[in-house]
């Protein structure tokens, strides 16, 4: 027997061994994934728009730069 096949013979037997989700259970992590999702994505846009604001309005014009909000950090 070649050793592909071999290997081949040794993933079915171990992917048999796997305790796969039920419905609920990959609904309820699907779920769980997507929360987290949705709170992590809230998180990184405000300290975007924060960090964007700060810099816009102390930073900059404190070393001279006369851009505003969306005109980026060109002189």
């Amino acid at each position: 027997m070649s050793k592909f096949w071999l290997f081949l013979s040794s993933v079915m037997q171990e992917a048999k061994k796997v305790k796969w989700p039920n419905r609920k259970e990959a609904v309820n992590s699907t779920l769980i994934v997507l929360a987290i999702l949705i709170f992590v994505s809230l998180y990184l846009f405000i300290a975007d728009y924060g960090l964007l604001n700060l810099f816009s309005k102390v930073v900059y014009p404190l070393i001279g730069i006369k851009s505003g909000l969306g005109t980026g950090a060109t002189q």
